[in-house]
């Protein structure tokens, strides 16, 4: 049985990501500049969603909302405050920042299940993000900012972490994902290649977390959404990240069923001087 494990202390990472690549789950708890970095996104709700941002699917219309998001994304990736304080996480809990590369920390939104659900608003599928990337060295970081339940949160799929999933990722190509979206070519492709067959919600780890907890874990890990059955909005933020040494060593998570044909460590920049990890690589 997987387990969370909960560490109010820094964890060397050669071994954090060992034990990530291991199929383990790590929560850290209890950080000021965890705690911090919360406040900061917090803030940029309330500017976009109103004083109390988990009811504002009680006001808004669900295009209004799937706005509201995508501006409160926006200014989340521009504002260079919340970048600053998610690397002062990373290395209060013993990151490297200088073999450290990331996509940049991203909110996401989810209403409840009602009306119209845009692509950045509606759950996500059942999905392994190495699936996508090729990068058996990412690592997923993901945490509430407000109170979740069981029906609104992220859940985990610990069981299958090994075993072979049908998906879709063989078809899949980042380079007509980034077009369509750009171009508007092609209505509907997937932001992600996903699992064809959905896994048993029996099979599910549904995560209960606090404000302010970090959860980490492989991005061969298989997780998805839980569709949202309550009358609250769930705000939460999540970013990947890659260890340069790692991947050049070729550390990482086992590919037990992975078919995309590239690689796409472009995506990743240094935390600090912003180079990109790499261009598109043809396995």
């Amino acid at each position: 049985m997987t387990v969370l494990f909960q560490l109010a202390t820094p964890l060397p990472e050669a071994e954090r990501n060992a034990r990530l690549y291991r199929g383990e789950l790590i929560v850290f708890r209890g950080f000021d500049a965890m705690a911090q970095l919360t406040d900061k996104l917090r803030a940029h709700c309330i500017s976009h969603l109103g004083n109390e941002p988990t009811v504002a699917n009680q006001s808004m219309s669900s295009i209004d909302i799937e706005h509201a998001a995508e501006s409160l994304r926006a200014a989340i990736r521009q504002d260079s405050d919340v970048a600053v304080a998610w690397r002062q996480v990373l290395f209060a809990i013993n990151t490297n920042l200088d073999e450290t590369y990331g996509d940049g920390v991203v909110l996401r939104v989810q209403p409840p299940q009602s009306g119209i659900q845009g692509e950045r608003t509606k759950p996500l599928r059942a999905h392994r993000d190495t699936w996508g990337s090729n990068l058996p060295a990412q690592i997923n970081w993901w945490a509430p900012l407000y109170e979740t339940t069981p029906e609104r949160t992220l859940a985990l799929f610990p069981g299958f972490f090994a075993q072979i999933v049908e998906n879709d990722s063989a078809d899949w190509s980042f380079q007509e994902m980034v077009q369509a979206r750009r171009m508007q070519s092609t209505p509907g492709y997937p932001l992600l290649p996903t699992a064809t067959k959905a896994p048993n919600w029996d099979d599910a780890l549904v995560i209960s977390l606090l404000p302010g907890d970090l959860l980490c874990f492989s991005g061969a890990h298989l997780h998805g959404s839980v569709p949202n059955t309550t009358g609250l909005t769930r705000l939460s933020f999540e970013t990947r990240t890659v260890n340069r040494s790692d991947m050049a060593a070729g550390l990482g998570a086992p590919n037990v069923d992975g078919s995309a044909p590239f690689m796409t460590p472009q995506i990743f920049r240094h935390l600090l001087n912003g180079q990109k990890l790499g261009e598109l690589e043809k396995l």
